[in-house]
């Protein structure tokens, strides 16, 4: 996780009617399907770009997968993040395994937007209305998804058509 997802999450949670600490930290290993006990768990897309560092080759996807976990107990509250990733399409006989997926700034504010909605409904009680979705001038891409080439997918979880 690169510093931008920490700064603007910290600059989204001091904008909060509480007083609580939280952190965010990427986990690799968060559970794709449930939370554990104690936890609540979010999972949203976004827009986002890959680069392959064996070959070089870029590709985008407008419906990158994220996954949040959060919790906040005695004052404190936690958030482990995971981002799914993808493998790129060009054959490296195996050796290439699923790259992160970089997200540019205003996507990550949109996410986080959309996370604090939820900290805010699923920690504190509160009673959120809808909001609504935002796709930036980025975000609006025609393609097949590949699913054989989506860790999401692989794991069962991705919410994409073909």
């Amino acid at each position: 996780m690169n510093s931008s997802w920490i700064q603007l999450f910290n600059c989204k949670v001091s904008d909060l009617a509480y007083s609580d600490s939280w952190t965010i930290t990427q986990d690799d290993h968060l559970p794709p399907q449930h939370a554990p006990v104690g936890w609540n768990w979010y999972r949203t897309s976004s827009f986002a770009r890959f680069y392959c560092s064996t070959c070089s080759n870029k590709w985008a996807s407008a419906r990158a997968l994220i996954l949040f976990n959060m919790r906040l107990q005695n004052g404190t509250g936690v958030v482990k993040v995971r981002f799914f990733k993808q493998q790129c399409r060009r054959d490296h006989e195996d050796e290439v395994g699923f790259v992160e997926p970089s997200f540019n700034e205003e996507n990550i504010k949109q996410v986080l937007g959309r996370l604090m909605t939820k900290i805010l409904q699923r920690c504190y009680k509160e009673y959120v209305g809808e909001g609504t979705a935002f796709f930036g001038r980025d975000n609006y891409l025609d393609g097949p998804h590949e699913r054989r080439h989506c860790e999401a997918c692989s794991l069962g979880i991705c919410n994409q058509d073909n």
